[in-house]
């Protein structure tokens, strides 16, 4: 059975990781630069405080669990021998002895009661730290950033189910001529149509195609994070951009959706191939995420 110690052990494994975590960090100099660098160990702080902070809760109130059981356990076992002593006693009419039982037995028994009381009252709490964990807004580990609640994550959902979609109907095609569902899309109306269907107004903000994209985006609540991701690193719905040449989306599982070329001149897609899910390729020139309304971007 697991034991109060080893949860003890386990919770300073934890706290070990996340002071190696905060560290990596730290050493991040020559990979960031500017503002985005200045503020990252901060955050990687405040993250570790926070997360930290509720892991150790319900780690502590897992241990009180585990601590409470091994002495509901031990006053069973006692429980069993003062109702064996009990019984002989009054088999050999002592009935002193038997008074003295019968308290022990019902002494135990009141304290099993308030053990079983104690470990329920542990374990919710510890299920409740572990509510607050998932209930947290999911943190960007790249940039600190916070995604606000569930409508960020709806409006996600809802630019990838579009997406795939029009992947899905083969009577749209790749054409820069007739884009925007007319009956084509290229690779960035692709991309701005699916958000603008989720009711993010890329397009009001000035998104019409992949050279003008980052700062469209990043105005109504998206951010720019730099470089050629790692598949790993990315998260469903994130906008894959080359700012002078392609767009596409990652929609999780390993594979993006995007529009890639006309390879029969006409409209739609006979081929399948025009506007398809296909496995992650790179490299790409950054990525831009949505983390919702009131966002602003990183600068890099």
């Amino acid at each position: 059975m697991v034991s109060a110690g080893t949860v003890s052990g386990d919770l300073n494994n934890i706290t070990s990781l996340f002071s190696t975590y905060t560290s990596n960090i730290s050493e991040l100099t020559s990979c960031w630069k500017g503002d985005s660098y200045d503020s990252l160990t901060a955050k990687a702080n405040d993250f570790a405080s926070s997360y930290s902070s509720t892991i150790q809760n319900g780690m502590n109130s897992f241990q009180e669990a585990v601590a409470a059981y091994q002495q509901y356990d031990d006053t069973k076992k006692n429980l069993e021998i003062a109702k064996n002593n009990y019984n002989q006693a009054i088999a050999n009419k002592d009935s002193a002895n038997a008074n003295k039982y019968n308290t022990d037995y019902a002494n135990l028994s009141n304290e099993l009661t308030n053990l079983k009381s104690k470990i329920e009252s542990a374990l919710n709490s510890a299920k409740g730290a572990v509510l607050e964990a998932e209930s947290n807004s999911v943190q960007d580990l790249a940039t600190g950033k916070t995604v606000s609640g569930g409508s960020a994550n709806s409006a996600i959902q809802s630019a990838i189910d579009w997406a795939i979609a029009v992947a899905a109907d083969d009577s749209h095609g790749y054409s820069q001529e007739t884009r925007y569902g007319n009956p084509n899309y290229d690779c960035s109306s692709l991309v701005i149509s699916a958000y603008e269907a989720a009711g993010i107004p890329v397009q009001e903000a000035g998104a019409g195609y992949t050279g003008n994209m980052r700062s469209a985006f990043t105005s109504v609540g998206f951010e720019w994070i730099p470089g050629n991701p790692n598949v790993d690193d990315l998260q469903p719905g994130d906008v894959l951009l080359n700012e002078n040449s392609h767009t596409e989306m990652y929609v999780g599982d390993g594979m993006n959706v995007g529009a890639h070329a006309n390879y029969d001149g006409s409209n739609g897609d006979s081929s399948g191939r025009e506007i398809n899910v296909q496995n992650y390729k790179g490299p790409w020139e950054g990525v831009l995420r949505y983390i919702g309304d009131g966002a602003t971007s990183v600068q890099v």
